[in-house]
């Protein structure tokens, strides 16, 4: 995929430069209705690794988590979710976020548009994520977005008791890397 320069490096107002998500610092979770819409069940992925990288003529941006590191804080619920009924771990051990294009917002915030891939599936999103930035090269990135449970291929809803679509919460504390360089990701996106 080809990029476009940039009218300035800090165009998405950013410095150039490469950071990655510290997971003790960072949080990735989701909620969902349940027992008919009466109860919320809330869950967290305890293992990820996330990276941005804002270079003159780009960026980039992945997050990659092990699926079986889900936690909903109980154990038959979470053996559930990790079946083929949801996700599928033992065909699709990870879940995946790779933008496509990264774009600023007005104020400190960016628009994400990439490609999820959960259980095999993958689903376009566009994600509304907050910069902040923090001492010493760090920056906070957090977003909230509605997940469809049909288009991620999670269709089980024994008589009904699940309800409506999954709410993703990301809140990523991410550290300068010391090289400058992202070895996760090649892909660069276009960026407006």
């Amino acid at each position: 995929m080809g990029t476009q320069p940039l009218d300035t490096p800090s165009e998405l107002g950013l410095p150039v430069g490469s950071w990655h998500a510290e997971r003790d610092q960072s949080r990735i979770g989701f909620t969902v209705k349940t027992m008919w819409g009466l109860a919320t069940v809330s869950g967290r992925f305890t293992r990820f690794d996330g990276h941005l990288r804002i270079h003159t003529d780009g960026a980039a941006a992945n997050l990659a988590i092990e699926a079986a590191s889900l936690d909903t804080g109980h154990a038959k619920r979470d053996q559930h979710l990790r079946s083929a009924d949801f996700f599928d771990v033992a065909e699709h051990p990870s879940v995946s976020f790779v933008a496509t294009a990264i774009t600023a917002r007005a104020g400190d915030g960016l628009t994400i548009v990439g490609d999820l891939a959960v259980a095999g599936r993958s689903i376009r999103v566009e994600l509304p994520v907050e910069v902040a930035r923090r001492e010493q090269g760090r920056l906070g990135l957090s977003t909230t977005a509605t997940i469809s449970r049909e288009q991620a291929g999670m269709t089980w809803n024994r008589a009904g008791m699940i309800r409506g679509d999954a709410l993703l919460t990301v809140e990523l504390e991410l550290t300068a890397d010391r090289d400058g360089a992202d070895p996760t990701s090649d892909v660069v996106v276009d960026v407006a």
